[in-house]
């Protein structure tokens, strides 16, 4: 058993190493000592304060590390069931103070001198999106729009549209519970400062060295200007390097999205990508060569300053997760305002892809620090706005409890025309889930028969949607709603890329 160092051999110590030190080091090393001490007071103080039983914070605020507080007795008013706990608010100690001016750095460097800037609500300040041409900014629509959306109200811990978590991600299973419940509630979720975030500069060396992203790398520049002249035509074809290069260049704004890394979902949260689970527990029954290059491929995206990409939804009704490694992104999130019929109108639905007309919708906006973690539920809507060059990470993918807005969106695109977006490799992974649904555990497999209808339904009506773009829907006999369920003989697996390979075109009649 390891004896307890004494305080005095301790000092002792301390100065004895010190005295090898130069002064320079020596101050440097008292000052992160000092600091450390100075953080562990704070969070001692914190913790005294959300222990008296007296004080209206301790309801419902989470410390820096996870921890949840049941709700028995309440439940929110989208549950519908008491095995979720209630969701959870990020404690206000919580990410501390940090700097409000992003804007000054660039002005004269980055970007024309005489860009303006703007105050968002919780009182960042930022450039608006600028490029001078003869003396005229040809992104006006862009800085309108990035004015509108600067005005909206940030999101706080309470919010009825996003769930709010701090602290670093940890294997825990009741974090795995309050995101999964958020989703199927159409919430999202904003974990602070849940990974390690990225340096302070964006550079190619870290491009290559962290994410394999080498300068010669080919690529489809979104430039801001063409984009502004024609919405269908806005790339530019280059490399890697140009985009990195041209940081400091006043004269264009530009950004690359999706470039595929091979970095996902953090280790933590793993369990979530309940598609790709289904792709692995059903190779050996139907085995497909290239498993799972067709779902939805970790990417990165790697932006210059004062880039705003304008409201949209993320295809195929898919989880979307994304997190910030360098630079801060605005991202707000519209939420269609409730008939009192309990119904969204579908024009609604679309405006936004046209006028930007927000009066359909409530709408917050997140300000989403590097090491942050976001998480979208199928079909969210959202605009993002880049003040500073910025790279970040995402993806997407399936769960079981968001299969019902999987099912509503996906009739939404093809209903607006997008069939083009509807891949049958979504099909596919869809189709697996519902095969193993009665190879899931007991104790997994609450509320989880029921979606199977959903499941059908996805995987019958598209090709429906397609043709007579109605809403799509089929009747699951109730004697098949069993744990020895025989799916394949009505629902043969949809065709894919893998038309002429070997692999079997049904699963075993009897799957459990």
């Amino acid at each position: 058993m390891a004896r307890a160092v004494s305080p005095e051999r301790k000092k002792e110590y301390n100065r004895r190493y010190e005295r090898k030190l130069p002064p320079e080091a020596k101050q440097k090393r008292r000052d992160a000592q000092a600091a450390c001490k100075r953080k562990l007071r704070q969070h001692r103080s914190t913790a005294r304060e959300l222990a008296e039983p007296n004080t209206s914070a301790t309801a419902g605020v989470l410390l820096p590390a996870f921890s949840w507080i049941p709700s028995s007795a309440q439940t929110d008013s989208h549950s519908h069931t008491n095995s979720f706990f209630r969701h959870s608010v990020a404690s206000l100690n919580d990410p501390g103070p940090r700097g409000l001016d992003l804007a000054s750095g660039m002005l004269g460097t980055q970007v024309s001198p005489e860009t303006k800037v703007v105050t968002w609500d919780d009182g960042h300040i930022t450039i608006l999106p600028t490029v001078m041409r003869d003396g005229q900014n040809v992104l006006i629509e862009d800085l309108r729009l990035t004015k509108k959306f600067a005005a909206v109200s940030a999101s706080k811990p309470g919010s009825r549209f996003v769930t709010h978590l701090n602290g670093p991600l940890t294997e825990n299973e009741l974090l795995l519970i309050e995101i999964r419940s958020s989703l199927a509630a159409g919430k999202c979720v904003i974990v602070r400062e849940a990974v390690r975030p990225g340096p302070l500069n964006l550079t190619m060396e870290y491009l290559e060295k962290r994410y394999g992203i080498h300068a010669t790398m080919p690529v489809d520049m979104h430039d801001m200007e063409l984009r502004a002249k024609n919405p269908a035509q806005p790339h530019v074809p280059g490399m890697m390097s140009d985009l990195i290069s041209g940081i400091n260049n006043p004269n264009e704004q530009r950004c690359v999205l999706d470039c595929p890394i091979a970095v996902g979902l953090p280790l933590e949260l793993a369990p979530l990508d309940e598609g790709q689970m289904a792709w692995h527990r059903t190779t050996k029954d139907c085995p497909s060569p290239g498993l799972g290059m067709h779902l939805g491929s970790p990417c990165a995206s790697v932006s210059q300053g004062g880039v705003l990409i304008p409201p949209r939804r993320d295809s195929e009704g898919r989880n979307t997760y994304f997190f910030p490694v360098i630079g801060i992104q605005f991202r707000t999130l519209f939420f269609h305002k409730i008939t009192h019929g309990g119904k969204v109108p579908r024009q609604p639905a679309k405006s936004l892809c046209g006028p930007h007309d927000m009066d359909d919708y409530n709408a917050e906006t997140l300000t989403i620090y590097p090491g942050d973690l976001l998480i979208q539920p199928p079909g969210q809507l959202h605009a993002e706005y880049n003040p500073n060059p910025a790279l970040a990470r995402g993806g997407h993918f399936f769960t079981y409890g968001t299969l019902h807005r999987t099912n509503s969106f996906r009739f939404l695109e093809v209903a607006q025309g997008n069939a083009a977006q509807v891949h049958e490799y979504t099909d596919e992974t869809l189709w697996r889930m519902a095969a193993l649904i009665p190879r899931l555990p007991p104790d997994q497999l609450s509320g989880k028969l029921a979606l199977l209808a959903s499941v059908g339904t996805l995987l019958h009506g598209s090709q429906a949607q397609k043709v007579s773009g109605m809403a799509p829907g089929i009747n699951v006999p109730q004697e098949k709603a069993t744990h020895d369920l025989t799916i394949t003989q009505l629902r043969p697996r949809p065709c894919s890329c893998y038309q002429d390979s070997a692999a079997p075109r049904h699963l075993p009649t009897r799957l459990a």
